[in-house]
């Protein structure tokens, strides 16, 4: 059965509990004794049973006051401790949050962001998934990460797209190939040059394949590979030409390689913070999108080029 007993109500049966005395329980909750009075009665008819025995002179618990201010008080305690997290969480000083990536970003902006929230707010825990983009998707639909930084995509309309910027896509190539004395290369200069790429379901590998086909090119990849640490590495070893993100130069070795821009169409892809749209981000996560667009808003890797 359902009873309606309010906050109020515990708090004064609490207090007269306490100090065993209605006047004083009345002045510390800054009410009239008639009012305090009024209180417990309601209590006690909300509950069908008498709380306290009263004299002219005093006032005393009965077995079932007893009973109630024990379980009462620890249930008061747990509220308490309740609230004291839920502040904690709302200034970022305990909760978690399990963010899904890219590999590409992970290394980088994601990865300084996650470093830069762990320094300042040390009680959040965090974790991370990394994956190609569309499990990504999956990942965020079936509620396994708060959200994902990851490419907009017109496949997945439940999902809620914030957008972070636009990774362009840059050529890489060895240091000794002929395509590298070029500055900026343009599609059909790459239509025959053996290509190195990730798996199929790598967003970068989907874009390079449609720009390819938009310009008449259509043709099967010459070496799939797991990761683009392996084309890179591949593409040293002289077995052809892959695509990485610009934004991941920094943080990939480059020895013995070059990379040159595209042109006609420059490829670039819509990164994005990709949540639920029934989904609101919790404190912890919206101060890790402030962080991670205080990284990008840092880091112009073509700026020399532009």
């Amino acid at each position: 059965m359902r009873h309606d007993i309010t906050l109020r109500q515990i708090d004064g049966f609490l207090k007269a509990a306490e100090l065993l005395s209605f006047t004083r329980a009345a002045e510390s909750m800054h009410i009239t004794q008639s009012a305090f009075s009024q209180l417990i009665r309601e209590l006690e008819a909300g509950l069908s049973v008498r709380l306290f025995d009263r004299t002219t002179r005093r006032i005393v618990l009965t077995e079932a006051g007893t009973l109630l201010q024990r379980k009462m008080t620890r249930g008061v305690m747990e509220i308490e401790d309740a609230c004291r997290e839920a502040r904690a969480i709302a200034r970022v000083e305990h909760g978690q949050i399990t963010v899904g990536s890219l590999a590409s970003l992970a290394i980088g902006v994601v990865m300084h962001s996650l470093g830069a929230l762990r320094r300042e707010h040390p009680g959040i825990k965090i974790a991370l998934r990394e994956d190609h983009n569309g499990a990504l998707l999956h990942r965020v639909a079936q509620g396994e990460v708060d959200f994902a930084v990851c490419a907009r995509s017109a496949d997945a309309p439940d999902l809620h797209f914030d957008a972070l910027f636009d990774d362009e896509l840059v050529a890489v190539l060895r240091r000794d190939d002929p395509l590298a004395q070029r500055r900026r290369l343009s599609w059909l200069m790459l239509a025959k040059a053996p290509l190195v790429m990730t798996v199929r379901q790598s967003s970068t590998r989907h874009q390079v394949v449609g720009a390819l086909a938009a310009h008449g090119v259509t043709r099967e990849i010459d070496y799939d590979v797991g990761n683009m640490f392996t084309a890179l590495a591949m593409v040293r070893e002289g077995f052809g030409v892959t695509f990485i993100p610009a934004l991941t130069m920094a943080h990939s070795d480059m020895s013995g390689l070059v990379w040159r821009r595209i042109r006609s169409p420059t490829p670039s892809r819509p990164i994005v913070i990709c949540r639920r749209a029934d989904r609101s981000l919790s404190p912890a996560a919206q101060k890790f999108e402030q962080l991670l667009r205080q990284q990008v808003s840092q880091f112009e890797p073509l700026a020399e080029l532009k």
